[in-house]
This record gives C-alpha cells, structure tokens and sequence, in this order.
C-alpha cells in the first residue's frame, strides 16, 4: 500500500530506489509537512500576548487573594513586606524604601482619562428587578489636587439601555466619585438620591487600564445589587 497523500513524483522516488532509502525519503517529506504546518501554528501563537496574560493572571490572583497589608494599606511590591498607608500612594514622595509607591504604572491616570467611555452588561442579582442590559460609565471630567494627589475626584455618567414595554430605554443619572491609586479602585456615587440609581464601585482587576470588574451596589452599606464587567469602549 502507498503512504497515503504522497505526490506522483515521491511515488516514482519510492519505485526507483532502494526499499530502505524510499522509506526514509517517505519519511522526511512526512517531517517536512510537520515542520510546515508546526511554523504556522507557531506564526498564530506569535498574535498571542504571554506577558498581557501573565500580567494579567497576576493582577487577578492578586485581588483574590489580596495581601498582608491591611485594608487601607498599599503593599510595596512584589514580596516586600513593607506597607504603607494608601494616602501616601502616587502623592509625589517615595514613602516605599523601593519607591514602588511612585513607580509609572501605579500612579497612571489613563483608566479615569476623561471622555473614556466603559461599557458592559449589568447582570442583576438583588435590590432592583432588571433583566441583564448594557451599561457604559462615562468619564466626564477629572481633578487632581496639588494637596491630595492620592486620589483623583472624578465626575461620570451612568447610562444604563433598559427595555420598557418592548422599547429600548436610556437612563442615565451624573455620579461623583473618586480614583484610589493604592487599590486601583474607582467609586461612582449618584449626585441626586433615590431608589432607582445605585453606586458603582470599579477595580481595574485585569492587569491593565482597559477593562474592569464592577458593581452596582446600595451605598449605605456597600451590598453588592449587580456585577458589571466592562472594557474600555472609545473615548470622546
């Protein structure tokens, strides 16, 4: 029997040769084809990001499992059992003997830059009877006080696409918050109170400032209404 998928050509090579030397020039051209179709899966691996995914596994267990510090405390990198309070985080001074308290990707503004646009589904679980609908938090604008660089205080919208009566709905409400560069945590709270509009609490979770898990929680007491994962969608 001939190896299946040989050319006419390897078989008249089979024919002419000696049985051995046909077998291992069958061979190669079998390796040959394993070596091309090896390249193109190692072409598409090369489209694969392996350091935005290890940094982003990192971030991830790192918030699950979080660290010796304590709650308001910022742990100086790494392993370092140095903690300092999260009020001295990105506020101009290197409080960490590392100076992991001030290094570039700790203290970058971009995931509160203004007009950026986040957008996800809100999937609710309690407090209010919504089916899942896409949600998108709108930077409006930002300020950082010479006096308190620690936080940046953020203005957004929230618009929420809600269906009524079979028509598609937007409610939207403008929110107050803050940015903590310590936790990497933005707080949203409703400027005008009532029952319908709930905070939103992001943290940048993802190794990057591009997407965040959130959640629409009762700001009295912080319980959690419905998860909000998001990315970053445009900006304006």
């Amino acid at each position: 029997d001939e190896p299946q998928g040989t050319s006419p050509i390897s078989r008249l090579f089979a024919e002419q040769l000696d049985p051995r030397l046909a077998a291992n020039g069958l061979r190669l051209i079998g390796l040959e084809r394993k070596l091309k179709a090896l390249k193109a899966r190692l072409h598409e691996a090369e489209k694969i990001d392996p350091e935005g995914f290890i940094k982003e596994l990192d971030a991830r267990v790192s918030h699950v499992e979080g660290t010796h510090c304590a709650k308001k405390e910022f742990q100086c990198g790494g392993y370092d059992q140095e903690c300092i309070s999260d009020l001295f985080v990105c506020d101009g001074h290197k409080d960490c003997h590392n100076g992991h308290d001030e290094a570039e990707d700790v203290c970058d503004t971009s995931p509160v830059k203004p007009g950026n646009i986040f957008s996800g589904t809100s999937h609710w679980h309690d407090c209010l009877l919504r089916s899942d609908h896409v949600t998108r938090v709108v930077i409006k604008g930002t300020i950082r006080r010479n006096y308190f660089k620690s936080r940046i205080w953020v203005r957004a919208q929230i618009e929420s696409d809600l269906i009524h009566d079979g028509k598609k709905e937007l409610s939207d409400f403008d929110s107050k918050g803050y940015y903590n560069f310590a936790n990497r945590r933005l707080v949203l709270i409703p400027i005008a109170q009532d029952d319908k509009h709930l905070s939103v609490i992001c943290d940048f979770d993802r190794g990057d400032s591009r997407r965040a898990s959130c959640h629409r929680v009762l700001e009295g007491t912080l319980h959690q209404c419905a998860n909000l994962s998001v990315h970053l969608q445009g900006h304006h």
